[in-house]
């Protein structure tokens, strides 16, 4: 090795959303005697795009739509001719495609395709899928932060086992305090001694808020003062209050929109829930609620029972089905001994299993074993 093996990563955006915070609590964290890491956005820069900036990691944005694939590939091959990487990193579809052509032009040593999903929605049409196979000869490495991907990544896919991965996501357990405090409840009109019920998740279809609202109608009934904070914002947001509304659940919910301050959120809640009902694979928002010391209750998909000790650090129940979501959160609000054992519990899971340092641990491990298949070094 000459010198600190240089990882180029290569995405559409840092709006906020879980794959984009994985990158921006990743890159500055990476031992810079070892790597230098940087960040090529194709789009615009995104909410996200300053912790970068503030970290000391190169970013740059290339503000390409996508009806300019064509500029958007020329642009990165400039980048590419720049940095020299080692290895590129890709993740989001407008990045896989077009990291990889530009790598391959500019003969880039390594290629990783990092996936954050556990399928598609819509289903990936025949374009897509011959582009996949295509470029999956120019791919040294398929990483994967879920367990739960494999069969997805093996069977649908068809991407070589031999070359995939898993790294699981992690979090920076000691910024998280495991304390009660709601102040960020309070200044949304929310009553101090109000039981507070909190999610944390993009306003999609798939995150299936109706079943979360019809499950706070029920929770509701039971506990008359509970507030449920929905934090996030998305295409579904319309709808969702104008379901609250149909609900009779207007004094019950606030609907925050995106937030920068996660933690102290956290802080402000008794129950943290996910009531995703397809592709969910690791949620940092659920990871953070467990360094936060909240117990949680969630429907069991994708990676979310590695994550979730189902009756230790909380409860999994079927998806749609407000009944079951509803049920046990009420046992929590209930019975808060309960409550803060397993909220004790689920720190200590994310402490020991997914812990920020361990997941970057991982992936320097994993980078570096690359590069020293390939022959090639940094420098």
């Amino acid at each position: 090795m000459n010198g600190p093996v240089r990882v180029l990563f290569v995405v559409p955006d840092l709006r906020i959303g879980g794959a984009e915070r994985h990158v921006t609590t990743l890159a500055p964290r990476m031992d810079s005697r070892r790597f230098e890491p940087a960040i090529v956005c194709i789009g615009q820069e995104g909410k996200l795009f300053g912790t970068l900036v503030a970290a000391g990691v190169p970013a740059i944005a290339l503000h390409c739509t996508k009806r300019q694939a064509g500029r958007a590939l020329w642009l990165l091959i400039g980048q590419m001719h720049r940095w020299r990487p080692d290895v590129v990193i890709v993740r989001g579809y407008s990045a896989e495609v077009l990291g990889r052509v530009a790598a391959r032009l500019t003969g880039v040593p390594c290629v990783v395709m990092w996936v954050h999903n556990i399928g598609d929605i819509p289903p990936r049409g025949r374009v897509r899928a011959w582009t996949d196979r295509v470029l999956g000869r120019w791919t040294d490495r398929y990483f994967g932060v879920a367990a739960a991907q494999l069969p997805y990544l093996v069977a649908d896919l068809r991407y070589p086992p031999e070359r995939i991965r898993i790294i699981h996501n992690g979090v920076d357990v000691p910024s998280f305090a495991a304390t009660s405090d709601r102040t960020a409840a309070t200044e949304l009109g929310v009553d101090a001694s109000a039981p507070v019920v909190g999610t944390l998740a993009a306003l999609r279809p798939e995150k299936d808020h109706v079943t979360l609202l019809r499950a706070a109608r029920l929770v509701v009934d039971r506990i008359p003062a509970t507030v449920f904070l929905i934090v996030g914002d998305g295409p579904m947001r319309p709808r969702l209050e104008q379901l609250t509304t149909d609900l009779g659940l207007g004094p019950n919910v606030r609907f925050t929109g995106s937030r920068d301050d996660v933690a102290r959120v956290l802080r402000a809640i008794d129950v943290f829930v996910l009531s995703s009902a397809t592709v969910e694979c690791l949620p940092i928002a659920l990871l953070e609620a467990m360094a936060a010391g909240r117990p949680a209750v969630c429907t069991s998909v994708g990676g979310v029972p590695e994550l979730v000790a189902d009756g230790r650090t909380g409860h999994l129940v079927p998806t749609r089905d407000p009944e079951a979501l509803a049920g046990q959160v009420v046992s929590l609000l209930t019975d808060p001994l309960t409550a803060k054992r397993m909220g004790g519990a689920a720190r200590a899971r994310a402490e020991s299993l997914f812990g920020l340092d361990r997941s970057v641990a991982q992936t320097e491990q994993a980078i570096a074993e690359l590069v020293a298949e390939s022959g090639r070094g940094g420098g």
